[in-house]
């Protein structure tokens, strides 16, 4: 596993280093009062839903002020850091979705911004959702949408600071240098895991 510790705090002991991470699952988040496991996929504050019928693992960083599933941890300040290896991505082409692993040039761990909302007694757990944006010119040819991605010191201003200079944060960020590529399409089976999914295709073929 990454030293974590070393760039955000102590790593949650209830989460465990994955390679295939799908909604529902538990993921590390850090947030002002320390590490949490948190459920990936936010349960709004006013909802006791643990279906997955609403879509709330990505939040559109341009309407999550306003959207009733995110509102309440915007204004309230729930915000958190949620760090990976890396994320897919699946491109479409003519015979289907293709998966793309994306990552930091420099294999370092990437850093989204996200919200969450606390647990509620023993039947909500913590719940969080990665808030997006429109995807920079190298990576819009896979998706148009990517994870807003953090430099350290822009995850503690946006866990810190107020509202209006943590916004400033999300508005002025365009990520790190990004290395992008095609892999295997084992990924598309969330009971898949293992660091052979992040393994580049065109190195499995030879």
């Amino acid at each position: 596993m990454l030293d974590w510790s070393a760039l955000l705090g102590e790593w949650p002991e209830e989460v465990s280093e994955s390679h295939n991470i799908a909604p529902g699952q538990v993921v590390a988040g850090f947030s002002l009062d320390g590490a949490h496991a948190m459920r990936w996929g936010l349960i709004p504050a006013w909802s006791d839903d643990l279906s997955g019928k609403y879509s709330t693992f990505n939040a559109r960083v341009e309407t999550a002020a306003i959207k009733p599933a995110y509102r309440s941890a915007w204004r309230h300040g729930r915000r958190c850091l949620l760090p990976a290896l890396g994320y897919y991505e699946w491109q479409r082409h003519p015979g289907g979705k293709r998966p793309h692993f994306i990552r930091h040039a420099d294999a370092q761990p990437l850093l989204f911004a996200g919200l969450y909302e606390s647990a509620r007694g023993t039947e909500i757990p913590m719940s969080c959702t990665i808030l997006t944006c429109a995807a920079r010119q190298d990576l819009a040819s896979i998706h148009h949408r990517m994870p807003v991605m953090l430099s350290i010191e822009q995850g503690r201003t946006w866990l810190r600071a107020e509202m209006a200079e943590s916004t400033n944060i999300l508005a002025q960020t365009t990520g790190p240098d990004i290395a992008s590529y095609e892999v295997s399409q084992r990924v598309n089976n969330a009971r898949n895991d293992g660091d052979d999914l992040i393994v580049p295709l065109n190195h499995l073929n030879h």
